[in-house]
């Protein structure tokens, strides 16, 4: 017979979700209506920042299908232990992702060598459509980067500021997703566009297929 000593941590109860005047006034909403319209506004934007994903790497694989081209060893290599050393560091502390996990360092130093072969023909491209098109990153778009991507850290924001104007080539860190952006809203308005109605279930289908790590492998 075997006895088993048991301490009870914490009990919790499942609560029914009320829409009361306290949550209400709680969260600064003025009725039940204003609820459903802000998270009617916040589902929109949710599927529409999606899609808009969507349409990127959809553009970005038509690129790297449809263009072939010598790619400078050097710069790949640099790409390529760039990542590395992120992985490296990302096992260290058991953050790695669950899809990499399940490979050993060989295959997984072959899905980067392929990443970064990948992201450096990209940038070459979009550099030349870039160049072609006139397309430029303004001083004042520059700034406004580094303000935003200074208040995603509260209280730092003065260092990370500072970080930049002491490190001239880490505004590269900005400067290069804001002409990404630019680009490719540039392909895009150039493109012919079909406009289709998806049903939730679609558009989850089509993220998955989009977004599949193990597709084309």
């Amino acid at each position: 017979m075997i006895n088993f000593e048991i301490e009870v941590i914490e009990i919790e109860e499942s609560v029914p979700f009320v829409v009361d005047k306290e949550f209400l006034e709680k969260n600064s909403l003025k009725n039940e209506e204003e609820l459903k319209k802000n998270l009617e506004i916040n589902l929109k934007s949710q599927f529409e920042n999606g899609l808009k994903q969507i349409e990127k790497k959809e553009l970005m694989d038509t690129l790297d299908l449809e263009h072939q081209f010598d790619l400078p060893q050097g710069i790949i290599d640099q790409e390529f232990n760039d990542i590395w050393h992120r992985l490296e560091h990302a096992k260290k502390d058991g953050k790695l992702d669950d899809d990499d996990k399940k490979l050993n360092d060989d295959q997984l130093k072959k899905r980067y060598e392929k990443i970064s072969k990948r992201r450096v023909k990209l940038a070459i491209l979009l550099q030349h459509i870039a160049k072609e098109n006139k397309i430029s990153v303004e001083e004042k778009e520059i700034s406004n980067g580094m303000m935003a991507y200074a208040s995603q850290y509260p209280g730092q924001e003065k260092q990370i500021i500072e970080y930049f104007k002491n490190n001239p080539s880490s505004i590269e860190t900005i400067r290069g997703p804001i002409l990404e952006e630019k680009v490719i809203e540039t392909v895009i308005s150039g493109a012919k566009v079909t406009k289709k109605i998806v049903s939730k279930d679609e558009y989850e289908k089509l993220e998955k297929k989009t977004f599949d790590v193990k597709k084309g492998k």
